[in-house]
């Protein structure tokens, strides 16, 4: 009753009697064993293997082109509920098996679809039923979860197997007890995407030992026997859920902080479906049950529904005869038909013709294409229907069973006409597309797909090569103390500092090596041996809440550092394990042929910050061939600003033959030259005492001495000879006098002689009703005005310049020795009785102040900070000043 219910309140299927509109099943027929796990092989045929004890039967080879079915040989185990995806050469690797029901095997088969003949490869760590693998950029293949010995004892160690070595390497840091069949994707950043079932994603960088760090939530709350398919780089998860869900949500894995977004309901609510990317890149939905339970059959879900990507919306489409649900599986065949069946005791099968067969006209043809494509190339494709093809596309060979695909990936690529067909692109590395057999077709206008043309995707090294992954080992610093800036050196010692793998931190449980809570700042540090010259760097980072990295000495890599790097000052924002990828700026090469230190701190956002985190990977791509001769200037090398008399060290990189260096000065922009120092060895570092000039367009040459051809390098840009130095006076989150009783404290409370001995302190940010605060301060009722905040410095010398930056929430006025130099949202007045002139939330302002309320010695800033009304709910300050000083002689 409830069955008709459900289906009785749901729009009919438009146009179901056309296939045009509505696509066309064949007859059902039966296959003598359950369709429990199918794959599409590179021959063109279809393997599938059953359920239970049918996993001790032959597997089946079915050809779609003649209907006929043959018998394969068997492994020598059960291989119902393991996990499959294809290899770089297009053999099937099979993980794990079923002993018992929740209990798996360890054993590891490969499967040869050109000689039908199985091989066995090293055993895993333990059993695993019902794992995932995931095949990686380089062929290698991870394999996650899978139930051990007994029912919720999942297998808690990823692994990957090694192509090279037919040899498993074990992923030791990366320890996660993860569902069933967990939906994985290879992302274009090479780490591992975990889509769900639970609503929490994560990552899973698989080098190394491995490294886990935690993604975006979904909208939905978990979709136990959902699916999830791959376009591009976006990932859509599809229902799933107990009671089943019809929601649908995408997100795309290219962008720098990637997050779940809603896409439209399907019509019928389903668990236990399918999902089957097509060559038209939509996404057919097959079967599935509406119903609570685990596989509900009194609940089915007949009719398929086709999502566009590209519209946002479904379409109803022809129902099926069976219902399709736990243990069924869909593939897409080359011809561009969908084969489905199976489910729990069913050996029914049909085949689906999309509505984009039953058009009118002939199809695209594939005339020729190369058998090997290699990524970040071109290729032609020989085609006469050239002036017709809206699409070149490509897909993964299907293996699918419990409602995912674990090799499912749909690629559009770019192309234009040429003689004698399409020049095409081929997929720009093996992140876009893994390395194995594809299906390669072209859509025309009308959407109606060509054949499938198999071809090969070839493994290509990427030029940049791993130094440093996220589970690397570094030297580290976690006893709060203050190490200056001497731990940026190359030959500092750092014997004392213990050393642990990736990641590094503490408060998440995922961490390689448990850190010691409790200081601001930790330091990391990790050498490397470089060949030749380093021509491209890419950096990543995990990080919680703030991080510098320096190559050498040169910073490289800065987020949330706004308050400086000095040991006692906490991060300017705060973080969850963030991640991100940058390219190093080879304009100032900082690595150097032999050894480079690579040194790292990261900060904590306030003193009761739980957590911390960070990781570090570093690729670099170095020249091939012999080391050429190179001067470059590394330091002073643009926008210093130096004082004269002081002692600054000019620094420099060579390779090759560079035994002595001259040094020179131009005060003029390279209009003239003074020598510095004449033949002085080539060490990278000459002690410099800056001359008695004042000059913003300074540069500095150095030159080899000797050689056949001359050989020198000069700052990339001017920088700046003046007695004047920059001092950060007030850093933000630095410590404040405070009044916030609703007092008035009397006109004399922003000048220097008012005696706030009385006001209690505490460390910005400072406020209330954000729950953000480092101090919370009190609030009236009504809310007060006016609170009142006073800090002293010194200034050792004449101000030239003064630069502020207030965080504040509503309206703020900022004194300097009782002269005010800045007002927002201040319209109204700075007396007590005044509220703010308008509303602001947390806002961040910034603004020159004049520099003559500033004298030599002791200086009082004080603030007031308003609310914009008696009801206002929160408060908020935090102050940044920072002043250019001439010190007095």
């Amino acid at each position: 009753m409830l069955a008709a219910t459900l289906l009785a309140v749901m729009p009919p299927v438009a146009d179901a009697a056309d296939p045009k509109v509505a696509g066309e099943w064949s007859p059902m027929t039966a296959f003598p064993i359950s369709f429990t796990h199918a794959h599409l092989l590179p021959t063109g045929k279809v393997m599938f293997f059953g359920e239970f004890d049918e996993g001790l039967l032959p597997p089946r080879l079915w050809d779609p082109a003649t209907g006929t079915l043959a018998n394969l040989p068997m492994p020598d185990y059960n291989i119902f509920c393991s996990g499959h995806s294809y290899l770089a050469d297009g053999r099937l690797l099979l993980t794990g098996g079923h002993e018992l029901s929740h209990v798996g095997y360890p054993y590891v088969s490969i499967f040869d679809p050109f000689t039908l003949t199985w091989s066995r490869t090293q055993d895993m760590n333990d059993n695993r039923w019902y794992p995932t693998n995931t095949t990686l950029q380089n062929g290698d293949v991870v394999v996650l979860s899978g139930e051990t010995h007994a029912a919720g004892s999942n297998n808690p160690l990823p692994q990957v197997w090694e192509a090279k070595t037919g040899r498993w390497r074990d992923l030791t840091t990366a320890i996660q007890d993860l569902p069933y069949y967990p939906r994985m994707f290879l992302a274009p950043n090479g780490k591992l995407f975990f889509a769900g079932p639970w609503r929490r994603s994560r990552w899973l960088d698989p080098e190394g030992t491995g490294t886990w760090f935690d993604g975006p939530s979904s909208v939905y709350n978990g979709r136990s026997y959902g699916a999830a398919v791959m376009i591009g780089s976006k990932v859509l998860i599809i229902g799933g859920g107990s009671p089943a869900t019809a929601t649908v949500e995408e997100i795309d894995l290219s962008q720098p902080s990637p997050t779940w977004v809603a896409r439209a309901p399907m019509a019928w609510p389903r668990r236990q479906l399918n999902a089957t990317l097509l060559p038209d890149g939509k996404v057919l939905v097959t079967g599935g049950s509406s119903g609570e339970d685990f596989d509900d059959d009194s609940l089915p879900v007949k009719v398929p529904e086709l999502y566009d990507p590209n519209t946002n919306t479904w379409t109803k489409l022809a129902p099926a005869m069976d219902y399709r649900g736990y243990h069924s599986a869909a593939l897409l065949l080359p011809d561009g038909r969908v084969l489905t069946g199976g489910g729990r005791n069913r050996h029914t099968t049909e085949i689906f013709s999309p509505p984009y067969l039953e058009q009118d006209g002939p199809r695209p043809i594939i005339q020729g294409t190369p058998a090997v494509i290699t990524p970040g190339t071109q290729f032609l494709l020989q085609t006469a229907d050239a002036a017709r093809v809206a699409k070149v596309t490509m897909l993964t060979l299907g293996s699918v069973t419990h409602a995912f695909d674990q090799h499912q990936r749909f690629i559009k690529l770019s192309f234009t006409q040429a003689s004698g067909g399409l020049q095409v692109s081929a997929p720009v590395n093996n992140l876009a597309a893994p390395p194995g057999y594809y299906m390669l077709f072209l859509v025309d206008g009308r959407g109606v797909p060509s054949v499938g043309r198999i071809v090969k995707v070839d493994v290509v090294e990427p030029a940049a090569k791993k130094k440093i992954i996220f589970s690397d080992t570094w030297k580290y610093d976690d006893r709060g103390v203050d190490q200056g800036t001497a731990w940026l050196a190359r030959d500092f010692d750092d014997s004392a500092w213990k050393s642990g793998p990736g990641q590094l931190g503490y408060g998440d449980d995922d961490e390689g090596t448990v850190l010691t809570p409790g200081s601001p700042t930790v330091y990391f540090r990790k050498k490397i041996t470089l060949e030749n010259i380093v021509t491209e760097a890419n950096l990543e980072v995990l990080y919680d809440d703030a991080i510098a990295v320096w190559i050498n000495g040169v910073q490289v890599f800065s987020r949330n550092m706004g308050n400086g790097t000095a040991f006692g000052v906490y991060a300017t924002g705060s973080t969850t394990n963030a991640y991100e990828r940058s390219q190093i700026s080879l304009a100032s090469n900082p690595f150097r042929i032999g050894e480079n230190v690579i040194t790292a701190m990261v900060k904590q956002v306030s003193p009761n910050s739980d957590d911390l985190t960070f990781a570090l990977a570093l690729a670099v791509a170095q020249l091939s061939g012999p080391v050429p001769d190179t001067l470059t200037v590394s330091s002073p090398n643009g926008g210093e600003v130096l004082q004269p008399g002081t002692s600054t060290p000019i620094t420099w990189s060579s390779t090759g033959n560079v035994p002595s260096v001259d040094l020179a000065l131009s005060a003029d922009g390279a209009a003239s030259w003074t020598p510095i120092a004449f033949g002085v060895p080539n060490t990278g570092l000459y002690a410099w005492t800056v001359p008695d000039l004042s000059t913003n367009r300074a540069l500095v040459r150095v030159s080899r001495v000797g050689g056949t051809t001359p050989l020198s390098d000069v700052s990339n840009a001017p920088f700046t000879i003046s007695r004047q130095v920059s001092v950060m006076a007030i850093p933000f989150r630095s410590t404040w006098k405070y009044l916030d009783t609703g007092v008035d404290p009397g006109a004399a409370w922003s000048t220097a002689g008012f005696n706030d001995t009385a006001w209690p302190s505490g460390a910005a940010q400072l406020g209330y009703g954000d729950g953000d605060e480092v101090t919370v301060i009190n609030r009236t009722t009504p809310s007060q005005t006016s609170v009142y905040f006073r800090k002293k410095i010194t200034v050792n010398g004449i101000v030239t310049q003064a630069n502020l930056r207030v965080l504040f929430d509503d309206g703020i006025a900022v004194f300097v020795n009782g002269t005010q130099v800045f007002g927002r949202n201040v319209d109204k007045g700075v007396a007590h009785d005044k509220y703010a002139s308008a509303g602001a939330e947390n806002e961040l302002a910034s603004g020159t102040l004049p520099t003559g309320v500033f004298v030599p010695g002791e200086n009082t800033i004080a603030v007031v900070v308003k609310q914009t009304g008696a009801t206002s709910p929160d408060l908020t300050f935090d102050l940044e000043l920072q002043l250019g000083v001439v010190p007095r002689p």
